[in-house]
Parts: structure tokens; sequence; C-alpha cells
């Protein structure tokens, strides 16, 4: 089993062995492209609206290899990211590792920024349940665009398509849209941001989720604070608070 306990210190050492790898790439350029990732502590993990956590706190990372074409910001990529998981199934599935992959670029002069590629959510140790197989992977097909029409701001807009969703619940539609203002303030780098997303899913009922937030980065660490609300209730859960509203914090440093 793996829990928060035990993924601290991996993520801790996923940093520590990375830096100086890419200290290394800048100065002898051994390995073309770039190499960045991420370690974060947060107290519940929100995958659209609804806890992954059982309302409980989670240690991520990611890393991710891109390499830059040089033609339209044209940059294929494939990256990892984890985190610890507790869907209140007796422990079948303790951590979510997801690929990532896919090319993104820029629109020739427009300034809207694209990408396209796949996703493929995996929960070692949920293949099976008394015999049954529980189907938690599955894979989304994520499309995505943005555009800043002044410099302090980012508008988003992103699609998800699924053909067979978390636990072989049917097809599956995602649509985000955000936005992301980082005005300039002494000392930290600021960014304020705000979304809204619709969930359509074959076999269970549609939902709407939104977050807004702030966050703040010092010497390398973030510090971001975000509400997250759905419109499901405790009913449409099994009775469970999953989806409730809160207030979500989280700590991180990215490399």
């Amino acid at each position: 089993m793996i829990n928060t306990k035990q993924m601290l210190p991996i993520a801790v050492a996923l940093l520590a062995a990375t830096s100086p790898a890419l200290a290394d790439e800048s100065e002898d350029d051994v390995i073309p492209g770039t190499i960045a990732g991420s370690v974060a502590l947060t107290s519940d993990y929100m995958f659209r609206g609804i806890s992954q956590t059982d309302n409980k706190p989670a240690v991520q990372g990611s890393l991710e290899y891109s390499y830059d074409t040089g033609f339209n910001g044209i940059t294929p990529y494939i990256g990892f990211w984890g985190s610890n998981v507790d869907f209140n199934d007796n422990n079948k599935a303790t951590v979510e590792i997801d690929t990532a992959f896919g090319v993104r670029g820029d629109l020739l002069d427009t300034g809207v920024s694209w990408d396209l590629g796949g996703l493929y959510y995996a929960y070692p140790g949920a293949s099976k349940s008394g015999g049954q197989a529980l189907n938690y992977d599955y894979w989304e097909i994520p499309f995505k665009l943005s555009y800043s029409p002044i410099d302090i701001v980012t508008l988003g807009a992103s699609y998800y398509y699924s053909p067979d969703f978390f636990g072989s619940t049917g097809t599956a539609n995602y649509i985000n849209g955000n936005i992301t203002v980082t005005p300039e303030v002494p000392y930290v780098d600021l960014a304020l941001f705000a979304a809204v997303g619709y969930q359509n899913i074959a076999d269970t009922k549609d939902y709407v989720d939104w977050t807004l937030g702030g966050k703040v980065t010092f010497k390398g660490v973030d510090f971001t604070i975000a509400y997250v609300d759905t419109n499901l209730t405790q009913g449409d859960l099994g009775g469970n608070k999953l989806s409730d509203a809160r207030v979500v914090f989280t700590v991180g440093a990215s490399f």
C-alpha cells in the first residue's frame, strides 16, 4: 500500500535527484530539449470538483520532457504525474499515475496557443476486487487553447473526451473555461484565477464545477489557496461529502 507518508520522501528524492541533472544539461547540452517537474503537498486532491482522497491530504509530483522544434512553437512532449488517492474501496487503489503526451504550439501570429494529445489515468492495484475488474483506468483526449489579450491576462478553454470514463461509466465529455490574472506586486509573483467546467458522463449525472483562487510564489515556492465547489449533492455520490464546497491549500515547487 502506498500512502501519503510513503510518497513524500519519493517526491523529495525526485526533486533532489533531478536538479543536478538539469544543471548538467544546460551546461553541456547532453540531452536536447527541456526537463521540468514539480512536487506539491495539498490539503485535498480535487479533480473536477470531487475529492479523490476521501477529503484527506495528498502528495503529488510530476516530470515532463519536451522539445521545441523552433517552428511556430511546436513542441512535442511526454510527462508523468502522480498522487495518492483514496476511493473508500478498501485500499484497492492507493495511487494514481497519469501519462500525458502530445504536441503544443502557437497558432501562427494570432497569439493563440494550442495543445493536443492523449492522457492515460492508471490506478495500480485496482484492477481486481473479489475477482471482479474495477476498471478504474481510462483514456482521455484533451484539446486546449489559450490567449492573452493583454500581458497580465490569460484566457483558456479546454475539451476532454473519453471513450470509456473512470469505472467503465461510458463515454464522457468535459468542457472547461478559465481566466488567470497576474498583476505586478512587489517581492512576490501573484496569480489570481477562476475556472468553470461542465462534466457529461453517459451513465451518471451531469454536473458543473467551479474554482476561484490565488497563488503566491516566493523564492521558488508556490502557495495556493482555492475555493472549489460543484452543483452535485451528497445523494448524487452515495451520501458522501466528496463534492461539498471547500477551501483547498497547496504548497509546492517547480523545477
